[in-house]
């Protein structure tokens, strides 16, 4: 049903005291919208203390081969870092005005944390991080492939428009 056939039955419904019809697939964008918002700013602000801690602000909570770890990351993998985190909440943005270039910014989230993850295994930082910092890994990567299948799923149906 299109936008404009919605907005017909909503204001005929009005007028004779019926209900409208509820389009469960637009509302399940929408949670999954807001949920991808959420999600980027808490990426954002992990990443954010991630690229500006110091010694100090890490020795609080980590031990000393954790520290090494965090400080050592590469170049290419904090790109990757950016990437996810900004590809996130770019995507998300996108997928709340229901624009088919989410599919894209989603895509480019889950490359970036694809690269996080690549880096995790390379660097045995499952082990070295501990169960915490490897459950949060293993979340963010499993959040980033829904984010994408769900926005792929919207593409393929023709809920996103414009680019």
């Amino acid at each position: 049903m299109s936008k404009s056939m919605m907005i017909d039955a909503a204001s005929t419904a009005e007028q004779n005291n019926t209900k409208v019809p509820v389009n469960y697939a637009d509302r399940a964008l929408g949670i999954l919208a807001c949920f991808a918002v959420t999600w980027g700013l808490l990426g954002l602000l992990s990443f954010t203390f991630f690229v500006t801690a110091d010694l100090q602000a890490l020795s609080g909570t980590y031990r000393p081969e954790q520290i090494a770890y965090i400080l050592d990351t590469p170049f290419w993998v904090r790109a990757g870092q950016a990437l996810g985190v900004f590809g996130m909440l770019t995507g998300s943005v996108y997928l709340l005005l229901r624009r088919k270039s989410a599919y894209y910014w989603f895509m480019w989230s889950l490359l970036g944390t694809l690269t996080v993850l690549l880096d995790t295994i390379l660097r045995s930082g499952f082990q070295t991080m501990g169960g915490m910092e490897s459950g949060v890994n293993i979340a963010v990567t499993v959040v980033g492939i829904f984010m994408f299948w769900g926005t792929y799923s919207a593409y393929q149906e023709g809920q996103l428009t414009g680019e």
